[in-house]
């Protein structure tokens, strides 16, 4: 039983909605930065691309042996002055600014983080962003931008009066157009995301609620079944296929409510029935034992046959407790070890006078066979199975008893000759006041729960109970595990 004090389980609405929604938005987050990363990586790549090739094309011309050092810088200015996002400066070896362009000055602080090779014909390049302040012309005077560069450092000996002359050269290109797309590109994005995750949200729950009409239609077909309508049916093949196994279920279980009802019903009248004759009865011999004087002989019979009706009575009753007890699981059986074939014995001998008087034979058919359990409990569900079949067995005909040990249980069969029992009325044969015959008349056939009060013996020993007819002769089975053998 769940506590008064615990947090209620959310719906499963809203446990869908929540789950499918954050697994949408997740996709959308991930599609989302591997998007940002890539147009971020391929701004890198074509920044590089660039760069390695102004960078070999300056270090050529100042590797080039031909022209004055002058010229060598005039030819590096007019190739610049294509490029508006690239600053250069040329450093020699005592720290001296050859060549500089107008932001040139402000890539200085960089040749601190540095470290040229030793080798420095080998020109080897370093790539990095670093970010340096300038002033920049305002609306209101001068102002500090702030530039980041992607910068080229590389080295080499330039050829000048015809000695080589080390120097450093470090190329920046200016990559703010690129941060600034991307800073508005993610702010689109966040935007756009929120949006789309709001739309996301809604449209997942209406679909998930959408999705669970087919269980409310259960829902409230389930609601207007009562007690007053029990053979009603949810329709299996009107679900959707995952609901299909719940109808199933839920029309199986009706079924045995609907059951319950009418063996509660039919139980009423049944017992209704069985009561109001024997006191029919009583009330009608004492009626008519007092409506005249009668002799003493007279009197007596009428209290025998009261006694008859008194007893008739107090056994419905005993049987009746019986089967409540099993109902409730009372039902405790004594456990002791006793031979079930030398039970039989005894019931027979208790039945002989009565069959031999119907003119009906009784056979034994086993060995001695020791089970654990109630003796005089299986006396008593052997003395109403042989009762059974004696009543119904025609005259000069064989009842016959066997007992036969299988694998794991010990089988004792009932079998008699007879008129064969319907197949229609086999599984209901053991439910209480049930009789083949609708018109339920006495006939001086017992009170009608003899079968139900074996089923309760047999199920009490952790047993079967079971039953077939054809033209040739009707069968109780009961079966009960053997000596040993695990329940």
């Amino acid at each position: 039983m769940r506590s008064s004090l615990s947090p209620r389980p959310f719906s499963l609405a809203l446990r869908l909605t929540f789950f499918i929604s954050l697994s949408t938005i997740l996709a959308f987050i991930a599609f989302t930065w591997i998007m940002l990363h890539s147009v971020e990586k391929h701004f890198a790549e074509q920044d590089v691309s660039d760069l390695q090739q102004i960078s070999f094309t300056l270090n050529n011309i100042l590797q080039s042996s031909a022209g004055t050092d002058e010229q060598k810088i005039n030819k590096m200015r007019e190739f610049l002055a294509s490029y508006r996002s690239i600053s250069a400066v040329l450093q020699n070896a005592e720290g001296e600014i050859l060549f500089s362009t107008s932001q040139g000055p402000s890539l200085l602080p960089a040749l601190n983080e540095v470290t040229f090779p030793v080798n420095k014909e080998s020109g080897e390049i370093f790539i990095w962003a670093v970010e340096n302040d300038h002033a920049v012309p305002g609306h209101s005077g001068t102002e500090m931008k702030r530039e980041t560069f992607r910068i080229i450092a590389s080295s080499g000996n330039a050829v000048s009066n015809g000695k080589p002359e080390p120097y450093r050269l470090l190329i920046g290109l200016s990559i703010n157009f690129h941060l600034h797309y991307l800073a508005a590109l993610k702010k689109n994005l966040i935007a756009i995301a929120v949006v789309i995750s709001l739309l996301i949200i809604i449209t997942i729950h209406i679909a998930v609620r959408k999705g669970h009409q087919p269980l409310r239609n259960v829902s409230d077909a389930i609601k207007n079944i009562t007690s007053e309508n029990l053979d009603v049916r949810l329709e299996p093949s009107r679900v959707p296929i995952e609901l299909e196994q719940l109808v199933i279920s839920f029309n199986h279980m009706i079924e045995r409510i609907e059951d319950v009802f009418t063996r509660q019903a039919n139980f009423s009248a049944d017992i209704a029935h069985e009561i109001r004759t024997p006191i029919t009865n009583l009330v009608t011999q004492t009626e008519i034992a007092l409506s005249q004087h009668r002799t003493q002989n007279e009197l007596e019979d009428v209290l025998y046959s009261s006694l008859e009706e008194y007893n008739r009575m107090t056994k419905m009753v005993s049987d009746m407790l019986f089967l409540a007890q099993a109902d409730n699981n009372q039902l405790i059986p004594e456990t002791v070890k006793f031979d079930l074939s030398a039970e039989v014995t005894k019931v027979f001998d208790f039945f002989e006078a009565w069959a031999e008087e119907r003119g009906i034979t009784l056979a034994f058919n086993g060995a001695p066979c020791v089970i654990e359990g109630d003796p005089l409990m299986f006396r008593r569900a052997i003395n109403n199975l042989l009762s059974n079949a004696i009543r119904y067995t025609p005259e000069g005909q064989t009842v016959t008893v066997s007992v036969t040990e299988q694998a794991n249980n010990v089988e004792l069969i009932v079998e008699n000759p007879g008129k064969p029992i319907p197949e229609e009325h086999l599984t209901r044969l053991f439910d209480r006041f049930y009789r083949v015959d609708p018109s339920r008349q006495r006939k001086g056939e017992g009170s009608g729960i003899g079968l139900a009060i074996v089923k309760s013996i047999v199920s009490a020993h952790h047993g079967k109970v079971s039953v077939e007819s054809d033209s040739v002769s009707t069968r109780f089975t009961l079966s009960v595990p053997r000596l040993g053998n695990p329940r």
